[in-house]
């Protein structure tokens, strides 16, 4: 290209992405702009919600393990979306948050976490507030990370999902601790 005597060479820099997307208004991360479906009840951007699709079938070809890093995806996925009021999805976040205490607290492995949060979520928990202002780790991280680098992100995803509710883990904790208690 010629401008004016001077020729400019153009050449090809690869862009971070930005075009395109748009930052969850769940989780914050940047993720595809795009229309579809999304959860129920935990409010995500359809290309959020796309995206976690795709980390989920990716887990699904992941073998190994006792299921604790499947279950930290889900946990933190959920927590991170919890800007909705709506019971459901309170009951959702706080057996998620239990389940992410038990599990990186206490080294409850995955498989007995799922057969025990169905417990937790048929009570009624409050709102919690306020609810963490964003995470420095999202679903976003997981889905770029290269595939044998994988549980190692959902690991640290999980870490600072749990980490970003500081504010409520004491009431998370309690919350636990009666769940765990023999019914009479």
């Amino acid at each position: 290209m010629h401008v004016g005597e001077r020729q400019v060479a153009l050449r090809r820099v690869p862009y971070p992405g930005l075009v395109g997307e748009v930052p969850c208004f769940g989780c914050g991360a940047l993720v595809p702009a795009q229309s579809g479906p999304a959860h129920k009840y935990m409010l995500s951007s359809p290309g959020c919600w796309a995206l976690y699709g795709s980390v989920l079938a990716w887990k699904d070809s992941w073998a190994g393990g006792d299921g604790t890093t499947t279950q930290r995806m889900v946990d933190s996925y959920a927590v991170q979306h919890a800007t909705n009021p709506d019971r459901r999805n309170r009951q959702s976040v706080a057996g998620h948050l239990m389940s992410l205490c038990a599990s990186i607290e206490h080294g409850v492995s995955g498989e007995r976490l799922r057969r025990m949060i169905g417990d937790w979520t048929h009570r009624d928990y409050p709102l919690l507030v306020p609810s963490p202002a964003g995470y420095p780790v999202t679903v976003r991280d997981v889905a770029d990370a290269a595939e044998r680098s994988r549980p190692a992100a959902v690991e640290a995803w999980a870490a600072s999902a749990w980490a970003a509710w500081s504010a409520h883990h004491d009431t998370i904790r309690a919350w636990l601790t009666v769940t765990m208690e023999p019914r009479s």
